[in-house]
């Protein structure tokens, strides 16, 4: 009988052992588990600011259209800025502006100061247009007496996410037949 009581205090120590190394692998597991679900987490927030920013610049985008498409007349191209509309190949690479480029040389989306969209979608600051005049490309072949045709424009819009960590530069051609 003693070597029976000798032999349940040995089995109770490995199944202390046993237990403490399962939790050990439980811990290990469920901090890890923990550290995937933060960074999907991060990656969904970051998909988000991204994809508010694109919807932002969008809007710039198709703000410039309209202002072309509903003008009667043709804008007059311009060389200084702010400008509406930019003369041709006046503008530098707009892909690499910072915000303070685009807030001295573009046109804010809506009224100037109100962050329409600041409100909406939750963008940092309004997004930001360009237009730039192109060139005028008449509808026919015929030398020298075309007056008939289209104006094209470069339309490029900037706009940040909601962190400002999140930069959206789009551009669009529109074509404007006055």
């Amino acid at each position: 009988m003693s070597r029976n009581l000798y032999q349940l205090q040995r089995q109770n120590g490995a199944a202390l052992v046993t237990s403490l190394l399962l939790l050990v692998v439980l811990t290990v597991l469920g901090i890890t588990t923990m550290q995937m679900t933060r960074m999907q987490e991060r990656m969904a927030g970051n998909a988000r600011d991204i994809a508010v920013a694109f919807q932002a610049a969008e809007a710039a985008l198709r703000d410039g259209e309209s202002v072309i498409d509903l003008a009667p007349t043709a804008p007059l191209p311009c060389v200084t800025a702010p400008c509406n509309v930019y003369a041709t190949d006046i503008l530098p690479i707009l892909s690499n502006r910072t915000p303070a480029w685009w807030n001295a040389n573009a046109t804010e989306f809506g009224a100037a100061g109100v962050g329409e969209l600041q409100d909406t979608l939750g963008v940092a600051a309004d997004p930001r247009r360009t237009v730039e005049y192109l060139r005028f490309v008449p509808d026919d072949l015929m030398v020298g007496g075309a007056t008939t045709g289209r104006d094209f424009y470069q339309i490029t819009a900037a706009s940040q996410g909601a962190s400002n960590n999140a930069n959206v530069v789009l551009q669009t051609t529109f074509a404007k037949s006055f």
